[in-house]
């Protein structure tokens, strides 16, 4: 154990800190003030520090109690475990114990100095050390179970905390301390200096022997990564023992150097050697800063690749702005630098209404073609007139005449600096128009950006129909209905923003269609129903004429088929229709000079002998008179012609009674 090899105090203080572990432990050793009493005397005042036989004696017995089975306890797995860690000047600590009914049973003690390096640590560093070393240490104990983790360090209780991030401003050492404790399933909880008396005895007292654990691999591991980067940014002039012995002789490295060797609270540095770091970065003292300026513009790689060069390897409060300082007063660096990047367009104003502003410009000559664009700034509506002659201020007019002619006149319209817009021809139109011109600036196309793009949206599309063989007038029509139709960045298309509704494009077709039922009309209409006669009006030689028919089906309220007498079929509104009581005309059939009767037409399979249209009705059993009887080889009087038909073979002898 740990304690067995505590060497005697030899001054008060240590006195005083064996005593706080062992009255720590008190409840469990008997006769505790009697054993201790020779330790407690050497506190008094007036006493001065002698070590007496009876203190060794003390000391002694008392490290044996606290070994004994009457404070010591064996491991039960079923019981809550603590683990309480501690770091002192020149060693570290650790305390397992159990939690029965609240109170602290140690199970083991652990201790070991800290070697040359690590007592060059941050007070930070050594505590986070001291945890790593009391779990690696008692690795059996806490692995694959829960555990209490005790700190008397508070930055460092949040730093390790499982349900907090790690600050960005962390240390490398702590940042690996951190990972290696993410394996362990743990609580963190934070005990006062003065209460944590049992472990802070052992981190002062440490056994001189050392452990080969993980805590110093994590070391080792810390220092080759430190020895890595300073080899990176060695030279002649700037080595390991020069950038050390630089830092010890900065007073602004010093100070940070002694706060973190005595202060508690987080630091984004790391000393290792001597040698402050910044995360992985070497922090360079004043004296050594130009000569590594120098080495990062050895090559003039620039602003930009010197700052991401320098901030692999090297740091310091205002490295940013002196690497910037020295690229721009190199003469070199200037000769060869390139063009500064271009200003960001400024953006136009939306205008408040659509067709407020427009934006004009040609492209061509494309495929034997020229094209005149033209854009509505507002809700980016397109205008496309293809042409074959070269542009001119005439033609172009008379392109923006079609156009206006449809949408109107715009306030205002911008356009580049070419001729056929600068011309006085065109500058009158506009005039007459009242249409303001803008001009961009000269050399400056991107200031007519909107136009621009649309040019070149134009170019690719038909490139891409280069082999449609559809004409070119075609093509335009099918780029701009698509474009019109399909939604900008706002989620709206220029077909929604200009003209307030969707255009429906061949893509609809896949949405079911269903008529809306007909709305009932509140007035009363004439109506008819299927088989009523009515007269229909026909258009016979531009003459409007009233003929018989009857009716088939209805279509709707006001719409209806009518079959005629003379069989032709139709569609009439209910305004070309009228009803009568006008019978259909039966055919009168004729056979031969001398035999002649009528046939009715709605019952022409039966022979008989009904009346005719023409001898108007007849009483029931009654014959026809002479007068209404056609004599033989005369037709019968009527309203129309009758046709003459032969009578076949087999009646020809037949008899009219």
């Amino acid at each position: 154990m740990a304690v067995d090899k505590m060497p005697r105090p030899t001054s008060v203080d240590e006195v005083r800190r064996f005593l706080g572990l062992v009255t720590y432990y008190s409840r469990f050793i008997p006769a505790f003030s009697s054993l201790s009493y020779p330790l407690r005397r050497l506190l008094r005042k007036d006493h001065s520090f002698f070590w007496s036989s009876a203190c060794e004696s003390s000391f002694l017995k008392l490290k044996a109690e606290l070994c004994s089975e009457r404070v010591l306890v064996p491991y039960d797995p079923l019981l809550p475990l603590v683990l309480t860690a501690d770091a002192g000047p020149c060693g570290i600590a650790a305390v397992l114990s159990h939690d029965a009914d609240g109170v602290e049973k140690p199970i083991a003690y652990a201790s070991r100095s800290l070697t040359d390096a690590e007592m060059n640590y941050s007070q930070l560093d050594k505590e986070a050390l001291a945890i790593v070393f009391a779990v690696s240490h008692f690795y059996n104990y806490v692995f694959g179970r829960l555990f209490t983790l005790v700190t008397d360090n508070q930055p460092l209780s949040r730093i390790i905390h499982h349900q907090k991030a790690l600050p960005q401003m962390t240390s490398a050492r702590l940042l690996r301390y951190a990972s290696f404790l993410s394996g362990f399933n743990y609580v963190v909880r934070f005990k006062k200096g003065d209460e944590n008396q049992n472990v802070d005895c052992l981190s002062r007292a440490p056994v001189k022997e050392k452990f080969s654990s993980a805590d110093q691999h994590f070391g080792e591991e810390v220092n080759q990564i430190c020895s890595q980067v300073i080899f990176q940014i060695s030279s002649e002039a700037i080595t390991y023992h020069n950038i050390r012995a630089e830092t010890a002789r900065d007073s602004e490295l010093a100070t940070l150097i002694e706060s973190l060797k005595n202060d508690a609270e987080d630091s984004q540095f790391t000393l290792n050697d001597g040698v402050l770091f910044r995360h992985d970065r070497v922090v360079i003292p004043a004296s050594l800063q130009q000569q590594i300026l120098d080495e990062l513009h050895d090559t003039h790689l620039g602003i930009v690749k010197m700052k991401q060069l320098a901030r692999r390897y090297v740091y310091w409060s205002r490295i940013d702005s002196d690497i910037e300082k020295l690229v721009k007063g190199c003469e070199q660096c200037a000769a060869t630098k390139a063009n500064p990047p271009k200003a960001p367009c400024h953006p136009w104003d939306v205008p408040d209404e659509n067709w407020d502003r427009i934006h004009i410009d040609y492209a061509g000559p494309y495929q034997g073609y020229n094209f005149l664009v033209c854009m509505d700034a507002k809700s980016k509506w397109a205008e496309i007139k293809a042409m074959r002659e070269a542009p001119s201020s005439m033609n172009t007019i008379a392109l923006l005449n079609e156009i206006f002619s449809v949408h109107g006149f715009p306030r205002e319209m911008v356009s580049d600096n070419a001729s056929i817009f600068r011309s006085q021809e065109f500058a009158e139109y506009c005039k007459a128009n009242g249409i303001f011109q803008k001009f961009i600036a000269a050399g400056q196309p991107s200031t007519n950006g909107l136009a621009e793009r649309n040019v070149r949206t134009l170019k690719s599309r038909l490139l891409a129909a280069s082999n449609d063989p559809a004409t070119m007038e075609e093509k335009i029509r099918r780029i701009l209905m698509r474009y019109r139709a399909t939604p900008l960045g706002c989620g709206k298309s220029p077909a929604e923003l200009y003209l307030n509704r969707k255009l429906r494009i061949r893509l609809d077709a896949i949405f079911p269609f269903k008529l809306k039922p007909t709305q009932p009309i509140p007035e009363r209409i004439r109506s008819f129903h299927a088989g009523e006669r009515v007269q229909a009006r026909v258009f016979i030689d531009n003459r409007r004429l009233w003929r018989f028919g009857v009716v088939v089906r209805k279509y709707g309220q006001r719409h209806y088929l009518v079959q005629l007498d003379t069989g032709r079929t139709m569609k009439r509104h209910v305004d070309q229709l009228r009803a009568t009581g006008v019978p259909k005309p039966r055919k009168q059939v004729t056979f031969g000079p001398s035999r002649s009767f009528n046939v009715p037409v709605l019952d022409a399979g039966r022979r008989s002998s009904l009346p005719t249209a023409e001898s108007g009705p007849q009483p029931p059993g009654s014959a026809p008179s002479s007068q209404q009887q056609a004599s033989p080889g005369q037709e019968a009087a009527g309203p129309r012609a009758r046709r003459l038909r032969m009578p076949p073979s087999y009646l020809r002898d037949y008899i009219l009674h």
